[in-house]
Formats: C-alpha cells, sequence, structure tokens
C-alpha cells in the first residue's frame, strides 16, 4: 500500500535516464517502481548505487514499449523476467513482477504477474519489498519502512518459509544484520537459521561467495562473523575460517589507516594456515582471488619491517597489493608500530618498480641468446636490487657492458 513518506529519485544518480525507462512502460501502458537497495539506501540517507526497477509488465511487452521509446534491451535473465535497458548509455535491471511455484532451496520456477503485493510477499525480508514511483511515493506491504527505521532485520512472513525457499537467505539474514540492523536478531529469523545452518552446503559456491564476501566487509561485518562463529554457521560451510582475532585486528587497521575493507584481505585473516586453496575451491574464488588467498594463508616467513630496504625489496617480490596485505595480517608480530607505520607509508608511497632491462638488451650488447643469458640478466638484477633500485636503465647497460667485458 501507498504510505506518506517520500523519497527524491531525481537526486539519484543517472536518475534522467532511469526516468525514460519508466516513461517508456508508462507509455505502453505498464508501471515501473524502483525497488530493492536504492529505495532502502535512500530511505536511510546513504549513497544510493544500482537503480532497479520492477514492472507489471510482461518481459516481452517491457522490450516492446523499450523499442517504441528508441531504448535499447537486453534479455540479461528473460527466464525470470529480467531485462537490461539501456538509457543515456547506463544500464538498469527491469524485471516483471512474479511468484514462485516451485522452490527447493537452490532454485525456483516463477510465474509472471501483474500484482505489486503479489511480488513482495515472495521477497525475502520487508526492507527489500518496499517499491518507490517515479514521484518519490513509497509502496509498503510489510512493514519494511518501520522495520528499516527501527533497524530490524525481518524475514516477510514465515522465516523457515522463505529459507526453505532458498537456503541463501540464511546467508543474506546474516549479511543484512550486518548492513542495517542496530540490535539482536530477529528471534524467529535465527531460530530457523539455526535449524538450517547445515544447509549451507548445498549452495553453489558461486552464491556463497558473493553473500561471504559482501558479509565480510559490512558495517558490522566482523562482529557478525563471530557471531555466526559461536553459532557454527561459518563452520558449516567454512571450517576452515576460524581465526577471528586476526580478523579485527585487520579490520581495526583498515578503518584507522584509511584503507578501503577488502573482502578477499578480511577472508585471508580468518583462515588456517594452508587452507587457502580449500576456501577458493569451496567458494569458486576467481584465479586472481585464489592466488591472493593462497599466497596471503600459505607457510612463510612474517613480512619484515625492520629495514626501509627490505620492505621494498618485499615489495618488488610481492606487489604493492600483497605486501599491504601480508603487512596488516602480520601487523605487530614483530617489531615496534612505528617500523610498521613506516613499512605502510612506503607500501603507500613507492610503487613497484620493473627491472629496466630484458634480454635482448644483452643480445643487443653481444651476448648469445641461451642460458647464460639468463644467468647474467639474473646477476644484474641482484645488483639492481642490492643497490635499492636506484640504478637507472643507462646505469644498468653500463653495468651490463663491464659484466660482460669482464
Amino acid at each position: 500500500m501507498r504510505i506518506t513518506t517520500k523519497l527524491d529519485p531525481n537526486s539519484w544518480p543517472h536518475a534522467a535516464a532511469a526516468h525514460k525507462v519508466l516513461l517508456a512502460l508508462a507509455k505502453a501502458g505498464g508501471e515501473g517502481r524502483f525497488v530493492g537497495g536504492c529505495v532502502r539506501d535512500g530511505l536511510l540517507g546513504r549513497p544510493v548505487r544500482d537503480l532497479d526497477i520492477a514492472t507489471n509488465m510482461a518481459p516481452e511487452a517491457v522490450i516492446a514499449a523499450l523499442a517504441a521509446a528508441d531504448l535499447k534491451s537486453v534479455p540479461t535473465g528473460i527466464k525470470h523476467g529480467t531485462i537490461t535497458a539501456i538509457a543515456d548509455h547506463v544500464g538498469f535491471e527491469v524485471t516483471t513482477l512474479r511468484h514462485d511455484v516451485e522452490t527447493d532451496g537452490r532454485h525456483a520456477v516463477v510465474a509472471f504477474t501483474d500484482d505489486w503485493q503479489q511480488d513482495a510477499a515472495r521477497r525475502d525480508l520487508t526492507m527489500n519489498a518496499l517499491f518507490c514511483d517515479a514521484d518519490g511515493h513509497l509502496y509498503d506491504y510489510f512493514d519494511g519502512f518501520a522495520d528499516l527505521q527501527a533497524g530490524r532485520v525481518r524475514f516477510v512472513g514465515d522465516p523457515a518459509q522463505r529459507m526453505d525457499e532458498d537456503y541463501l537467505r540464511i546467508l543474506r539474514f546474516f549479511r543484512f544484520h550486518a548492513d542495517y540492523a542496530t540490535g539482536p536478531f530477529d528471534p524467529a529469523a535465527i531460530a530457523a537459521a539455526t535449524a538450517r545452518r547445515g544447509e549451507l552446503k548445498r549452495l553453489s559456491g558461486e552464491r556463497l561467495r558473493q553473500e561471504t564476501l559482501k558479509l565480510l566487509t559490512a558495517r558490522r561485518g566482523v562482529e557478525v562473523w563471530g557471531d555466526m562463529l559461536r553459532r557454527d554457521f561459518a563452520e558449516s560451510y567454512l571450517p576452515w575460517a576460524t581465526t577471528q582475532d586476526r580478523l579485527i585486528k585487520v579490520a581495526a587497521l583498515e578503518v584507522e589507516l584509511g584503507i578501503t575493507p577488502d573482502p578477499v584481505r578480511r577472508l585471508a585473516s580468518l583462515t588456517v594456515t594452508g587452507s587457502g586453496s580449500a576456501i577458493a575451491e569451496t567458494l569458486k574464488l576467481s584465479n586472481a582471488e585464489r592466488d591472493r588467498l593462497t599466497m596471503a594463508t600459505g607457510a612463510r616467513p612474517d613480512f619484515n619491517v625492520s629495514d626501509a630496504h627490505l620492505v621494498r625489496r618485499q615489495i618488488y617480490d610481492l606487489g604493492n597489493a600483497r605486501a599491504l596485505d601480508l603487512l596488516l595480517m602480520d601487523w605487530g608480530a614483530t617489531e615496534p608500530d612505528s617500523d610498521w607505520r613506516c613499512a605502510f607509508d612506503i607500501i603507500q608511497s613507492w610503487p613497484r618498480p620493473n627491472f629496466p632491462l630484458a634480454g635482448r638488451d644483452l643480445i643487443a650488447l653481444g651476448l648469445t641468446a641461451g642460458l647464460d643469458l639468463g644467468a647474467r640478466l639474473a646477476e644484474i638484477e641482484a645488483w639492481w636490487i642490492a643497490g635499492d633500485f636506484a640504478a637507472d636503465r643507462e646505469a644498468c647497460i653500463d653495468r651490463a657492458r663491464n659484466l660482460l667485458a669482464s
């Protein structure tokens, strides 16, 4: 039902482009309303990012309406009613109202509808069942606005039924609690989640990855992950991610040093030594994420901050991003705090350099290609590193020329 509270969608990013999409739907006899994060964050005064739209028009009608308005459409998820509308080079997901016909805890078979309340009833949380029209009028069918104001994360209807429809909603409950709640867990929701925590193992790694990484960087993500550890939720699908003390330290350092919270770093700080590969496989991390996680969690010496040259040497070996990971994870293990802060400043201000020579430079000086070429190049690189990376290309070529002459 429509309530008196209003929003100002015109203040949101790409609002003008979004209104072109809404106008196209209206001209075709349908209606579009903003839904999801933009409504939720707009009500809380938080930055609004993606503008998602729900509509009472069937997907084929949406495509026709967009075409009539000279707007491009991409059938990104047409089986589930989602069309991506392109206006002013910005994409907006437009999803037809729907209701679940069949669910098994992992997938849903849906049917389309034109009933806004029926669509709201199939959503997970009351704060995610809020709609806002082009003029900013708010539509609230399950007291989501009151829950949002109170910092209460509550399911639409019966929490057990919502979770049985999709077990990922167990993790989403924790993630939204970490981002939006100001008080304790909703009793009915935490009871239903506890009874179903073992079902998390049935979910695909890709879906687990998305919610886990978002949870770890949520506003109260560290605190909520601790609650999940104590209640055996984390162990039910990530039995290797149990070292919360280091997570607390890393998260505190990110805040203190003004670093953007990083989900892979936070995941690594939770992880038992040597288990990075197992976690990467379970969560289906990307190759880059996997390599970063296994490097940070493998058997290794602590990051050395005792000498500025050694810090730069480690940056050269690891790269700035990975060096920062190890610095934050190992912070305080050795050396005074001032040394760690000095190392942090070096990582932030000294970009990893590239060795200025290549094999072709030695060939140009008369060295024949072969095993000796690599050995000579490595020898010059070691000299360059020992000189704290100060020598430029010309100095390195002089070094090579003298080395070959001798």
